[in-house]
């Protein structure tokens, strides 16, 4: 499959290294590397495409790849986060997920939440962790959840379909909730959430 990955930091690096199977170019602003395409070039080519930006860098990546994305998956793996009145927290939304709102920005693209519940470290590699970690997708096209549940599995987690794109909100929080944690003295960035099953 063709990937494009918008973005050139951490997580955009991990997520090419753990989906190397498939063809995947780098959109960036300003490419300088092979496999870097601008944002239009990349997501023009691509059969999917992952947003790994920073989320405030949004807006002006949707204005870049909107004419590119009609019909196409496009996972989110990006987090409204930034300093509120509670420290470090979720950017409200109006009561939406941020991929809802990147879903309003892009009606034609289908809209997948993923690959955002952990650190870049354990995206390239979640089998440092001591068990498989778990990563859940939410969207509201099912051939496009499924397709981004299948990159979870290849990438290396257990895959959870958490349902419509409504339940990006859990997800975010979820990703909040590691970052947070990992500002412990216990936990550090030592650490992935896992599924504990009953036994048989």
């Amino acid at each position: 499959m063709k990937l494009a990955i918008i973005g050139r930091g951490a997580v955009a690096q991990a997520l090419a290294r753990a989906l190397v199977g498939h063809d995947v170019t780098l959109g960036v602003r300003n490419p300088t590397r092979v496999k870097e395409a601008t944002m239009a070039e990349a997501a023009a080519r691509a059969d999917a495409v992952i947003l790994a930006t920073p989320w405030a860098a949004e807006a002006e990546v949707a204005a870049a790849i909107a004419p590119y994305v009609a019909g196409k998956t496009l996972i989110d793996a990006t987090n409204p986060v930034g300093m509120t009145e509670h420290g470090l927290d979720l950017v409200p939304q109006d009561g939406r997920a941020a991929a809802e709102a990147l879903q309003a920005r892009l009606p034609e693209a289908r809209v997948v939440k993923t690959f955002n519940q952990i650190g870049a470290e354990f995206i390239a590699d979640p089998a440092a962790l001591e068990r498989r970690p778990v990563m859940f997708a939410a969207g509201d096209d099912d051939a496009a959840r499924q397709l981004a549940l299948n990159l979870v599995k290849e990438a290396g987690f257990e895959a959870i379909d958490a349902g419509p794109l409504t339940n990006a909100r859990h997800l975010e929080s979820l990703a909040v909730l590691w970052i947070c944690s990992t500002l412990e003295p216990d936990l550090g960035r030592s650490f992935g959430f896992s599924l504990s099953h009953l036994k048989e």
